[in-house]
């Protein structure tokens, strides 16, 4: 079955971000325990580890997103294997969002499972649960990271080969992450897939800010989106 070739392609990419993103989560919570509990300050505690799952395990997240959108349609154009591919007693749009669903739930589970590591560690080292809101983290490190998978599985397509794809999607990656120092400097709240995690993030630590439901509909289209062209482009495609 396709799916298990997809599974098997991206498996070793998989374990290793699992592995990496977890262990950063756990790693830095383990650190900043004993830096605020001796302030006394059990808020500002799980507000730094909410900016750890923001920033460090985010960033990370949207690395995965490029590198397990590589071997997608668009490595399967640069093998000349599409044909075969193609060949099959299958419509063109089920290669498509077979691999992209896979992907996708690799991705979920990741990012479920580094959260729910730093929360269980954060609980444990304290001894307390102060907010049970930051497993909310989840919901925008993932439709974050699954647009920016989604948009690097397009441009796999669109290039027809996963190394132009992810270079692609590297330069845009670049760009986002700068958006918001940008927006810092000039005093000014500028858009991006990093921001908005950000947000979600920081939401789930602190009662006082709103979360990013907007943009969460807005990305979670976005990520619908760029597949949708994909299947487009493969069903116009001459192989």
């Amino acid at each position: 079955m396709y799916i298990w070739k997809c599974w098997g392609d991206t498996r070793s990419r998989f374990i290793f971000f699992l592995i990496v993103i977890t262990a950063v989560g756990v790693f830095f919570t383990i650190i900043l325990v004993p830096i605020d509990v001796q302030k006394g300050s059990v808020v500002h505690l799980w507000s730094d580890v909410a900016d750890v799952l923001g920033v460090f395990c985010s960033i990370l997240a949207l690395l995965a997103a490029l590198s397990l959108a590589a071997p997608s349609i668009g490595q399967e154009f640069k093998e000349q294997t599409l044909g075969f591919l193609l060949t099959r007693p299958r419509r063109r749009r089920y290669w498509i969002w077979t691999c992209w669903a896979v992907g996708v739930c690799e991705l979920g589970v990741v990012i479920f499972i580094a959260v729910v590591a730093t929360f269980g560690t954060l609980s444990f080292v304290s001894g307390r649960v102060y907010t049970w809101r930051l497993l909310v983290a989840t919901l925008p490190m993932f439709i974050g990271t699954v647009a920016v998978y989604s948009l690097t599985y397009l441009l796999t397509v669109l290039t027809r080969s996963s190394e132009q794809g992810i270079s692609y999607g590297m330069g845009i990656l670049v760009i986002d992450l700068v958006i918001p120092l940008v927006g810092l400097y000039w005093h000014v709240h500028l858009f991006s897939v990093m921001s908005f995690i950000i947000a979600g993030c920081r939401w789930a630590a602190s009662p006082k800010l709103a979360f990013p439901l907007g943009q969460l509909a807005i990305y979670a289209a976005v990520a619908l989106a760029f597949p949708l062209a994909a299947q487009l482009v493969l069903e116009r495609a001459e192989v």
